[in-house]
């Protein structure tokens, strides 16, 4: 019986985090009239997983657990460092809803990409969505979002996906559970490198070299001695230190950026909804 609900995230922006948390909650609150004690949930930030230099801590999950877990969508893949992370987790048969959160241009193969991984990581993957979140790097694409629309489409699969689950989860005889179906996520598993767009973090004058970009970057591409540039060569863009930054000194400055975001504020205006697979 299902005993935990996890939702687990890479979200160097917060947004992926917000859809996981709120989509982690509803599943909670629509499998508790199923379980016979108490359900609960917690979250886990996966970016924990990239803190340990030299360590390679590792989750194990259980069959008495339902794992929600959200990646972000970087040009229409999963970040090679969530390919990283999730080689870190065992399913152990755990039941999975997979999330993607995009800045409301393409999901690509981000969500066949997490599907395809999570099942050989051992999970059973019950459902799948991409959802649509104000973009990280241009946030006036997709801005204010998830809305009060979107969040409705979040309740709606929350609960289609909570009625699917209760036919697997609410029985300890397991040949009495049905099997799971593939789900008809379109996509293959690319072979080429992840595309990256050629603008990076940077820091301005407000910048007090406090070394907190350094701290949060998951990939290392900021050198704590030259704290105010990125690496190009390493740098994912992910934008989680523009988030930490407590002075607000970090962001995507130069002619280079000013021109990539007045195209692609062209180019991803018309508004795109949710998509999911049950």
């Amino acid at each position: 019986m299902i005993k935990n609900v996890v939702g687990m995230y890479f979200s160097p922006s917060g947004e992926t985090a917000k859809i996981t948390k709120k989509i982690t909650i509803e599943i909670t609150d629509n499998m508790r009239d199923s379980c016979l004690d108490d359900l609960g949930y917690s979250f886990y930030d996966m970016l924990e997983l990239t803190k340990h230099p030299g360590i390679s801590p590792s989750i194990d999950c259980s069959e008495e657990t339902i794992v929600i877990m959200g990646m972000p969508v970087m040009s229409g893949r999963i970040p090679e460092i969530c390919k990283e992370m999730l080689a870190k987790v065992n399913g152990n048969g755990a039941y999975m809803i997979a999330l993607v959160a995009y800045g409301n241009n393409s999901y690509g193969d981000a969500l066949y990409e997490l599907y395809t991984y999570a099942g050989e990581q051992g999970f059973n993957v019950i459902s799948a969505a991409a959802f649509i979140a104000q973009h990280s790097m241009f946030p006036k694409i997709a801005e204010h979002r998830p809305d009060e629309n979107d969040i409705k489409k979040m309740i709606e699969f929350s609960r289609i996906s909570a009625k699917k689950l209760k036919r697997f989860v609410c029985t300890d005889i397991d040949s009495m559970r049905g099997r799971l179906a593939p789900l008809a996520i379109s996509g293959s598993i690319p072979k080429r490198k992840p595309v990256s767009l050629p603008i990076h973090p940077t820091a301005n004058s407000m910048c007090i070299d406090c070394g907190t970009c350094a701290e949060v970057c998951p990939v290392g591409a900021v050198d704590s001695k030259n704290l105010r540039k990125s690496d190009p060569k390493k740098c994912i863009s992910c934008t989680a230190c523009i988030k930490a930054c407590p002075q607000d000194a970090r962001g995507f400055y130069g002619s280079l950026a000013k021109a990539t975001r007045i195209a692609r504020e062209k180019l991803h205006f018309k508004r795109k909804d949710p998509e999911w697979f049950i």
